[in-house]
């Protein structure tokens, strides 16, 4: 299954009459992201969280936007600044029903901060959701998709 849907996100992006339904953003976020976090932002068990429902909550502060740019498959993408940004953009005003006022992110923000990417993720995770607003709702969302279920 899992080869069906690279070989399919491989030929939207070699062959044009495949994407032309799909934004950019949409495109970047199938190639890039899709294959650990779902294809709706489901998320993966064990392998990685939900975005969908969380990552409005996750742009609004700047300690937590720091985190999201400081990610390894953020900070480490073969994309551009402006791509990810756009595609941060793109995820936030599509995966996050409830509307969060946020600040855009921009090229420079994304240049600025994925000099270092993270590699503590887990506890950094943690110690940020004590922060962000609904915090039991996220910290319920993070151990459903941990490796060990233990809290």
């Amino acid at each position: 299954m899992r080869f069906l849907c690279r070989f399919i996100l491989l030929m939207v992006a070699i062959d044009p009459r495949f994407s032309w339904s799909l934004s950019k953003e949409e495109e970047l976020y199938w190639l890039h992201c899709s294959g650990c976090h779902g294809l709706k932002g489901e998320g993966v068990a064990g392998v990685s969280p939900r975005i969908n429902e969380t990552i409005g909550y996750f742009a609004s502060t700047e300690k937590a936007r720091k985190y999201i740019i400081k990610l390894p498959g953020v900070a480490l993408s073969p994309m551009s600044d402006e791509e990810l940004a756009d595609l941060l953009n793109w995820m936030v005003d599509s995966f996050s029903p409830q509307k969060f006022p946020f600040k855009k992110f921009t090229k420079e923000e994304i240049a600025r901060q994925r000099t270092e990417p993270l590699w503590e993720i887990e506890k950094e995770r943690l110690s940020l959701l004590k922060t962000l607003p609904q915090k039991e709702a996220l910290s319920r969302s993070w151990k459903k998709f941990r490796l060990d279920p233990s809290p």
